[in-house]
Parts: structure tokens; C-alpha cells; sequence
């Protein structure tokens, strides 16, 4: 039994006529007549009583009536769900992201996306940027929302958002209430930064930065994340290098002082496996463009 059987069945059963049936179908009545006959004797009962005027459907066909609606509804529901898929409006999307995006940019890029995709199941995880990386080279997630690096071999990397870097001193610190500072007078101080097996770029453009003025940390204490780090210096361990919208928000316990020259950081980028994009993907993608469009 193949699919035009039960098609050809349809159509005599619904016109009760292999004239009109033929005719619907755009064939000949013979062959058509011959294509019900093989199906009867494939499933070994008579779905048809033909007289030289009439055509009736057996009570076996009239079961067979039903169950062979459902089997077409079900190939025409397959069709769609296949063209869905093509077209990226049905499928699943995994997206990871540094606990910095969940703040940011996630919240403004998945309840667009899940309006204007229903259809879509979306799968959010906490990823570290390296973790992240990885799990976009390995397909354990379609994108990833990190910190931007050195360029990744086979990755496409979109920055997302940059900031300012803005130092953070405990409350009561000698630069506390200074309006801005230069690096060079942070020379002694112990530096808090996010650990580097959790945001290489991170800790490096740190690092990076003070080596540019001369300076080498006595002291790196390294922490797991950038409201870790704000803890730390609130504890009056050190001092930090931090985006300056990690504490756009009011944290206690310590002063944001400017630095005397901007120097900016990429916040977020996006990344995601440049050699095949699929739909799903290129719509999601859409939505992170056009949402964070014309920004630093």
C-alpha cells in the first residue's frame, strides 16, 4: 500500500464514481480502476460494491474511509511542520549566556523572539564564556551570549554591547571620593578580577590594561563573577576594573571613581558556528540586530 492508494480511495469514495474520481485525479478510469483493485487485495476485503450504475462503499470501506483521512491529514500536517522547520518558524533554539546577558541583553532579545515565534521552544542555560565557546564548537548550543575574545576558528562573533571601565574602590578608600583616576595610582593596590577559566577576555584585557601603564598587580585575587568581585572590594580586599553598567545599578559598601582615559570594553557578543546557520537560527539573529542596532 503506498500513499496514492489511499489518495485514489479518497477521491472514489468521496465522488462514488471512478468516472469523476478519474477525472478529479487527472487520469484514466482503467488505471485508476486497477489501483483500487490492488488495494483491496492488499488489505483483502472489498471496499467498493460496483454495479453498472452504482458505486457504494462496503462497511469496510467506510471504516477505511476514516482511518484514510487521518493518514492524509497526518502526511499534509507533516508537510507544513517540514516547511516550518525550513522556513525557522518551528523547531528548538538553545541559547547560552554569561549571567552578565541574563541582566541585559536576553531579557530584551527572548520575549520578542518568543512573541514573534510561538512555535519555537527555546532552551536558556548559564554558560561561563569559555564554557559557552565551547559548547557552540561542539553544537551543545546553537548561540552563545559571552565575552569577546581573540577570534574563534569557525565561530561568528557580533558584539552586542560595550561599556566603560570604571574603577571600584571600597568605601573609605584614599580614590573614593576622587571624580576620576589614572591607572598609574592604583599601582599598589591588590586587584580583584573575574577568574580567568571563567572569562579568559575578561581577565586579560584586566591584566592587559595595567601592563599598558607599567603596572604589575602585587596581588590578583581572583573571583567567579563580576558581582563577586564587587563583593570583595566591598570587603576592602582590593580594588577592581569593572564595565561601569555592572554598577549602574546602587551597590553598597563601594565608590565607582572614572577613569582620567575611556577605555572601552566589550561587554557581550554573541556567538554562534559561521559554517551552516540554520532558520531558526537566522531569525533569532535577526532580533539581536535589529535590537541592539547603532550601539557602541
Amino acid at each position: 500500500m503506498e500513499l496514492r492508494h489511499i489518495r485514489y480511495f479518497i477521491a472514489v469514495a468521496e465522488e462514488l464514481s471512478f468516472g469523476r474520481a478519474a477525472a478529479r485525479l487527472h487520469i484514466a478510469q482503467p488505471p485508476l480502476s486497477v489501483q483500487i483493485k490492488d488495494l483491496e487485495k492488499d488489505l483483502g476485503v472489498k471496499l467498493f460494491d460496483r454495479t453498472s450504475r452504482t458505486t457504494t462503499l462496503t462497511h469496510e470501506g467506510e471504516v477505511f474511509l476514516g482511518e484514510a483521512r487521518q493518514i492524509v491529514d497526518q502526511v499534509g500536517r507533516a508537510r507544513h511542520a517540514v516547511h516550518q522547520v525550513a522556513a525557522g518558524a518551528l523547531g528548538r533554539l538553545c541559547v547560552g549566556g554569561i549571567p552578565y546577558a541574563f541582566a541585559e541583553e536576553l531579557p530584551r532579545i527572548i520575549p520578542r523572539f518568543r512573541r514573534e515565534n510561538p512555535h519555537v521552544l527555546l532552551d536558556l542555560r548559564e554558560v561561563g564564556t569559555q564554557d559557552g565557546l565551547d559548547a557552540v564548537r561542539s553544537g551543545a548550543v546553537d548561540i552563545a551570549f559571552v565575552r569577546e575574545g581573540d577570534p574563534v576558528e569557525g565561530l561568528e562573533i557580533l558584539p552586542v554591547r560595550t561599556c566603560r571601565f570604571e574603577v571600584v574602590v571600597p568605601l573609605g578608600h584614599r580614590l573614593a571620593d576622587a571624580g576620576t583616576v589614572d591607572l598609574r595610582a592604583l599601582a599598589f593596590e591588590p586587584f580583584v578580577v573575574t577568574a580567568r577559566h571563567i572569562s579568559p577576555y575578561y581577565f586579560d584585557q584586566t591584566l592587559s590594561l595595567l601592563a599598558n601603564r607599567g603596572i604589575t598587580p602585587r596581588t590578583v585575587i581572583e573571583a567567579s563573577s563580576i558581582p563577586a568581585q564587587l563583593g570583595y572590594v566591598a570587603c576592602g580586599m582590593g580594588v577592581a576594573l569593572v564595565p561601569e553598567s555592572a554598577t549602574s545599578a546602587r551597590v553598597k559598601y563601594v565608590s565607582r571613581v572614572a577613569l582620567e582615559q575611556s577605555v572601552w570594553s566589550t561587554e557581550v557578543a554573541a556567538a554562534w558556528h559561521g559554517s551552516s546557520v540554520p532558520a531558526i537560527l537566522s531569525r533569532f539573529l535577526e532580533v539581536v540586530r535589529e535590537e541592539f542596532a547603532g550601539q557602541r
